[in-house]
């Protein structure tokens, strides 16, 4: 089935499509943000809860035996082997035994800190301490040391046993590197990136497709409307033009008797009749003008040459309805590609449109010239203007703003609705500056035809 309408049917599935992938674009991003920052929480909290079990064993296996006074001294280095006293310098410990002699196993994992009640340094674990935590810092912390990662803390009282109440002796830091968890929650990043641009690439596609589906019963149900529109007009045509050539010859009848009268009802009956057969015309000019235009119909043609021609024409029109027809600037050639026929009927529609609404003593400003690669044709009236809320809706079928004025002239208020369609056509546009009160400007923007393309057209 093909489109009636294929550039804003093609819009309308795009719009469509891309709603629906944005939609769930969004749910997934946010449901795999969420999964991620749930799964790396897990993992932080696992880490925070080893740490606290090693800070409690710690502290249950060193009550016992720590020494009455918190300071650097041998007794505390007999208790706490591999660790480093402050003041003095830390040399490994000399085997394997004295190096597991205290639970934090790993000094590549785990970093110790002993500390008196005042936060003084009594001991340490060998190597660079990146982690200074206050003593007043209880319980689980983070930080992160310049150049060095973040690392997670873990601080308690150290009590003695000696003495009642088991008094506060000092403070125990036990610190662990994230690097992993930070090398992982990267990993799982761009991981998760990927998957979720593959997982985009995917939705893009199955979007089109049911915005498609979605859309066909309307392709189908506004291809039979189009089609019952131009099966009526055809159907009315040939009735009508039976209908208006025996009002003819009645009314050449009536004109040859004596009184060489026609009677009134026989004018108004052939003045309603031509209007119908004009709007049965516009009907059908409309219908073959949804369905896409054929590169093989298109030749080069110069919208100069075709405006200069319509202008001539109108010459007439615009002195019996006491309206001026000026040039704007105007360029002396603008090669476009179409169909000549059609870009005729759009200047004179617009032409139409403008002395339509203009005042007598007015004057219709027409302008053509190029910007870029466009051709631009405006035709600005000096007439009663369109209120902003109308723009669009001037260009639908039917429109009147005037409705009164529009039958007094004769208009089928199709003039714009074709003007648009043959623009569209074309790979052009006709947008609408207008102020209440103070008239309007239609402007026809058409690409340039191609120079090469010329060439074959000549050819």
């Amino acid at each position: 089935m093909r489109s009636p309408a294929p550039g804003l049917l093609w819009r309308a599935r795009l719009r469509l499509a891309g709603l629906s992938l944005v939609v769930m674009g969004a749910l997934l991003y946010a449901a795999g943000l969420t999964m991620g920052r749930l799964l790396l929480q897990s993992q932080e909290t696992a880490i925070r809860r080893e740490l606290q079990t090693l800070a409690g064993t710690l502290h249950d296996s060193l009550k016992p035996v720590l020494p009455r006074d918190a300071v650097p001294s041998t007794s505390l280095a007999a208790v706490l082997p591999g660790l480093c006293l402050a003041g003095e310098v830390c040399r490994p410990a000399p085997d394997l035994l004295h190096r597991h002699a205290i639970s934090a196993t790993d000094p590549s994992r785990y970093k110790l800190r002993v500390l008196d009640h005042q936060g003084a340094l009594i001991a340490r674990s060998p190597g660079d301490l990146p982690v200074e935590s206050t003593p007043e810092t209880l319980g689980w912390s983070l930080s992160s040391p310049r150049g060095r990662g973040r690392w997670g803390t873990y601080a308690i009282h150290l009590h003695h046993s000696n003495g009642s109440g088991e008094p506060i002796w000092g403070y125990l830091q036990i610190s662990r590197s994230l690097a992993d968890l930070d090398a992982e929650a990267e990993r799982l990043w761009w991981l998760g990136h990927g998957v979720f641009l593959l997982a985009m690439v995917a939705m893009a596609l199955a979007s089109w497709w049911l915005a498609g589906l979605a859309m066909a019963p309307l392709l189908e149900a506004y291809r039979r409307q189009e089609q019952f529109s131009a099966d009526v007009a055809h159907e009315l045509r040939t009735p009508l033009a039976n209908l208006l050539a025996l009002v003819e010859a009645e009314q050449s009848a009536s004109a040859a008797t004596p009184n060489g009268k026609a009677a009134p009802s026989l004018d108004r009956v052939l003045a309603q009749g031509r209007r119908l057969q004009q709007l049965i015309a516009d009907l059908l000019l409309l219908a073959s003008l949804e369905r896409p235009c054929l590169q093989s119909q298109k030749q080069s043609c110069d919208l100069a040459e075709i405006t200069a021609d319509v202008l001539e024409d109108f010459g007439e029109t615009a002195a019996a309805a006491q309206v001026s027809l000026e040039q704007a600037p105007w360029i002396a050639s603008a090669r476009v590609l179409g169909v000549e026929s059609e870009l005729s009927r759009l200047v004179i529609n617009l032409l139409s449109n403008a002395i339509q609404h203009s005042p007598a003593g007015a004057a219709v400003m027409v302008g053509l010239e190029q910007r870029g690669r466009e051709i631009r044709l405006t035709v600005r009236d000096r007439g009663p203007g369109i209120p902003a809320a109308e723009h669009e809706r001037i260009f639908d079928r039917f429109t009147r703003l005037d409705p009164a004025r529009s039958r007094q002239e004769g208009g089928t208020g199709l003039g714009l609705a074709i003007a648009q369609a043959i623009a569209r056509r074309h790979g052009g546009v006709i947008s609408v500056q207008s102020t209440h009160g103070a008239g309007s400007c239609f402007c026809l923007a058409v690409p340039l035809a191609d120079s090469t393309h010329h060439g074959e057209q000549r050819a």
